[in-house]
């Protein structure tokens, strides 16, 4: 008699496009984990790289693919509507999940079941502390998206916790979507994150669901994983920023309602405004030319009509 297979203790999802360059070595961090049945998910939304060529090294992980580039959101839910263990492990291809993690992962959930979501310690490449625990958005964050050169990027005025906060196991109110542990009835009973966002914010509005729900939002220290952040996105600044903004504006509008939308908007007149004037005042001076100013101008005009 063939002996059945155990259902997995975790799942986890990853999300690809184009990343060819980074998938292999998150895929081996994983094959390597001990401790945890586990099944890995590769949701590829239309990889026109080596990605997939690179996945079919690994015959274990169960690819996703021929449904086109649905985005972040959907093409996760899509990974989570195959998913078969008692934990899903949303998880960025630009990471490296360390030693033992996943199994850190599990034990503390089953030690926490009011956990709806915990984030692992996420790290930069040289090991050091990579911010990826928020409190929910607020004016002050949007302010200093605009004028970042008031508070450094890590200040708790800009939504960050402490970097000793990151030491011990705490609540968080939301979790960067690189790295997330997910119990399964979280899935089974709120569904999975909205798909009307097409780059940004759609874990912070999983969170935010999920928090008001009723679940608790954790963090734990014994759990980490490398991340190299931005892979997808850098090559093309101004179109990331656009999606920024319009993410943040559906975000605000669905969670916070119209009349804080509209503060919203008010920080944004005037921060679009302070960027117009030091985009103008660089290509002025030279320092930005002609086609990297219009990219701009079109992307600050994209930010105020959204």
């Amino acid at each position: 008699m063939t002996k059945p297979t155990p259902r997995p203790d975790i799942s986890t999802i990853i999300v690809t496009y184009n990343s060819s360059q980074v998938i292999g070595a998150c895929l081996q961090s994983l094959i390597e984990q001990d401790g945890v049945v586990q099944e890995i998910l590769l949701v590829d939304n239309g990889s026109q790289d080596e990605t997939l060529a690179q996945v079919g090294k690994y015959p274990l992980v169960r690819v996703l693919s021929g449904h086109g580039n649905v985005g972040f959101a959907q093409g996760n839910n899509l990974g989570f509507a195959q998913a078969q263990g008692r934990y899903f492990f949303m998880l960025n291809p630009d990471t490296e999940v360390r030693a033992d993690a996943l199994r850190q992962l599990v034990a503390f959930a089953d030690a926490h079941p009011q956990a709806g979501m915990i984030a692992p310690k996420l790290l930069n490449p040289d090991s050091t502390l990579q911010h990826n625990t928020f409190r929910f958005p607020n004016y002050a964050q949007a302010f200093f998206g605009f004028f970042e050169r008031l508070v450094v990027l890590d200040d708790p005025r800009n939504g960050r916790y402490l970097p000793q906060d990151y030491e011990q196991a705490r609540p968080a109110e939301h979790i960067l979507g690189a790295a997330v542990l997910i119990r399964r009835e979280v899935w089974e009973t709120l569904g999975g994150m909205d798909a009307h966002f097409k780059l940004y914010f759609e874990e912070t509005d999983w969170c935010y669901r999920v928090k008001q729900a009723g679940w608790q939002l954790l963090f734990t220290p014994h759990a980490e994983v490398m991340h190299i952040g931005a892979h997808s996105t850098h090559k093309n600044p101004e179109r990331a920023s656009t999606l920024f903004y319009q993410s943040q504006g559906y975000f605000y509008r669905k969670n916070y309602g119209w009349w804080v939308y509209a503060g919203l908007k008010a920080i944004q007149v005037v921060g679009v405004g302070y960027w117009t004037v030091r985009s103008l005042w660089g290509f002025w001076r030279k320092r930005v030319d002609a086609p990297t100013l219009q990219k701009r101008l079109t992307s600050y005009r994209h930010i105020l009509g959204s």
